[in-house]
């Protein structure tokens, strides 16, 4: 394939090591949701297995997925699934909401025969899932019970770590009257998850990471991915003539533009269009011209190349997070949609 996803395993295998320094004696979730947050869940399953505790996805086709890849490892649904039972027969570890959704997940499981690992989200200011007062939570415990059946977990996703010190410290305090409001004898594992949550002195035994474990969030990481292509043709364009659609760009001079076989439909975000750099032979060239479907053009007027010469594309995230207004998490996962070949190095 002419266009590579590059994961480098030596900066992940960093990233994780690092990780576990700053978590302690915590255990770790690495989240994989997403596709590996871009990266590729296959590759990232490979590199992480034997490094972390458990992973962690956010629907049940993810999670199946994941036990094709894995027949050992813990894995967890953070989000719906549309057949609890299939999911306990498959030993894949769930979320749990409500009690009305409880009732539905028992249900299930008992006319499969099968009992159900859960792990309780305790909504404490997230406001995406879970429940909200003392009332249902005990109705859950009780319920559970009755049943003879233990929580696997229980936990809650900080939504303003770096935003919002005030807010945090609320929601971690009412997490903790859930926590130790469990029955004392039960074994059930207190986790945390949210941006930042691995450097806050929270009680837990074990952290959510994801982003942190592909290279951002903080100076200590280094990015896991990057995006190469290469030079698929060259065009000579002359002073006044456009390049791409909708006159995207208009040549003030002679120009040489180089055509790369990537665009939008394999996640590179046109709104990069005319704003952002390449390497290509060490040196940068510059968007021209409207990203297409499937390609983009560079000025290489500047540069002695020819059809062939490889073309990093992306590095780092953040450059082009930036440009685009949004997040890394954003630049990654739009790579999902990557129609290139997954490399490890």
């Amino acid at each position: 394939m002419i266009s590579k996803k590059i994961i480098f395993s030596s900066n992940f295998f960093d990233n994780l090591a690092y990780i576990k320094e700053q978590a302690y004696d915590k255990k770790i979730c690495l989240m994989i949701k997403a596709d590996g947050y871009g990266h590729g869940m296959d590759e990232i399953v490979k590199l992480a297995t034997g490094r972390i505790d458990v992973f962690g996805v956010s629907n049940q086709e993810e999670a199946l997925h994941f036990r094709k890849l894995s027949k050992r490892d813990k894995v967890i649904v953070f989000g719906a699934c549309e057949n609890y039972a299939l999911c306990a027969k498959e030993d894949i570890e769930v979320a749990l909401f409500s009690y009305d959704q409880l009732k539905k997940i028992l249900k299930s499981c008992k006319k499969a025969g099968v009992k159900p690992k859960l792990h309780l989200n305790i909504n404490t200011g997230m406001n995406r899932f879970g429940i909200q007062s003392k009332k249902e939570f005990f109705k859950i415990i009780s319920r559970l019970v009755k049943e003879n059946l233990t929580l696997a977990g229980i936990y809650t996703h900080f939504s303003s770590l770096t935003t919002d010190e005030e807010y945090s410290q609320r929601q971690k305090m009412i997490f903790e009257e859930y926590a130790n409001a469990l029955p004392y004898d039960w074994d059930t594992c207190v986790h945390v998850g949210g941006g930042g949550s691995l450097f806050e002195d929270v009680e837990c035994d074990m952290i959510r990471v994801g982003m942190l474990a592909y290279g951002y969030g903080n100076e200590y990481v280094k990015p896991v991915m990057a995006i190469e292509s290469e030079i698929a043709d060259m065009q000579y364009v002359k002073a006044g003539e456009h390049v791409g659609y909708l006159c995207g760009f208009t040549a003030r001079e002679d120009m040489v533009v180089a055509t790369v076989p990537l665009g939008y439909a394999d996640g590179l975000p046109r709104l990069l269009s005319n704003n952002f750099d390449v390497k290509i032979a060490l040196r940068k060239a510059r968007s021209t011209g409207n990203i297409c479907m499937d390609t983009f053009m560079v000025d290489v007027s500047h540069i002695p190349v020819q059809v062939g010469d490889k073309v990093i594309v992306m590095q780092d995230a953040s450059p082009l997070a930036k440009i685009c207004k949004t997040t890394p998490y954003e630049i990654c996962t739009n790579f999902i949609k990557f129609r290139g070949e997954s490399v490890i190095k």
